[in-house]
């Protein structure tokens, strides 16, 4: 049995508009899950959350809910495991778990949460799996399809949202021009998920400028590192990049120096100063050599030796 698996806000099916501009065709299968993920406060653990499954394409779809633990890969891709830690799994009641849906139409499930009696504080995760089990066909391989949406719940008691970062890397403490690579590694110390998405995007500051790193979200006790490449860096500086995060514990700075310099350009200037020197030497080296040749042995010019010549003939 084989599982095709969509982490939630994705389509199973798509296909791209016809080249004429024509309305792309409708898939036979094509299955949507809103909202894409969940994040539950402690206030809101005793209210009933909500997801919408529709159905956009052109078969019925069986739908199956399924309840399952997820941790993160040093990627940052979703891994959904049954014994993943702080799994929520045992915690959810779902209505309907199971449905039918008809080619356009949409239903609403239902999930309930009910933690144990004193649930260890901070944050656990789970993520929904909604189903399509492959229907009897030929062949021995069957293909069940999925759609995983996360589930985020905070018990009461405290929160710490605190993060630590590593070492500032460059790619290099010199670098003689283009895209320039800055890596971090980020350790989330605290009991809750971090987001760094859109506005609240990881930053690093480099000389005025701000270069956003890519979108994460860090698990609690997960570590990440991210990189993010300047594409645009000066002509040439002496570059200082400051990265910084806030969170219960303070904030943590990391910072980094690097040189950009165009050694290239510099190296043809160089060439082009030893050739403008070598063409205004030379006429001056011919006029030397001329002189030269009016210059005779000892000091005297070949005007001084015909007068000594003329001298000792008694003239």
């Amino acid at each position: 049995m084989v599982v095709a698996l969509l982490v939630a806000g994705g389509v199973t099916a798509a296909v791209e508009p016809g080249a004429s501009g024509a309305p792309a065709p409708v898939p036979d299968f094509s299955l949507t899950v809103s909202p894409p993920r969940l994040v539950v406060t402690p206030e809101e653990i005793d209210e009933p959350q909500s997801f919408q499954v529709a159905n956009r394409g052109r078969a019925p779809v069986d739908v199956v809910v399924d309840r399952v633990g997820f941790a993160m890969d040093e990627s940052g891709k979703v891994l959904f495991e049954r014994d993943a830690p702080r799994s929520a799994a045992g915690w959810l009641k779902v209505r309907p778990a199971s449905f039918r849906l008809a080619p356009g139409a949409e239903r609403g499930v239902t999930v309930l949460i009910d933690p144990p009696p004193e649930p260890e504080h901070g944050e656990h995760q789970v993520a929904l799996l909604f189903v399509a089990p492959a229907g009897a066909g030929e062949g021995n391989i069957k293909l069940n399809r999925a759609i995983g949406t996360p589930i985020y719940i905070t018990v009461p008691g405290p929160i710490d949202t605190s993060v630590r970062l590593g070492d500032l890397r460059t790619s290099g403490a010199f670098s003689t021009g283009g895209p320039v690579d800055l890596t971090i590694t980020v350790d989330n110390l605290g009991t809750v998920h971090r987001d760094f998405l859109g506005p609240g995007a990881l930053k690093v500051e480099v000389n005025g400028y701000e270069v956003p790193f890519p979108d994460f979200t860090l698990l609690r006790g997960d570590s990440r590192d991210v990189t993010v490449r300047w594409a645009d860096p000066p002509f040439m500086c002496l570059c200082h990049a400051t990265v910084s995060v806030s969170g219960t514990g303070g904030t943590s700075r990391r910072s980094a120096t690097f040189v950009i310099l165009p050694l290239r350009l510099f190296g043809a200037l160089v060439v082009v100063a030893l050739v403008l020197y070598v063409i205004a030497w030379l006429p001056r080296r011919r006029r030397v050599r001329a002189l030269g040749a009016d210059q005779a042995p000892n000091g005297h010019t070949n005007r001084d030796r015909d007068d000594l010549d003329r001298a000792d003939s008694g003239v």
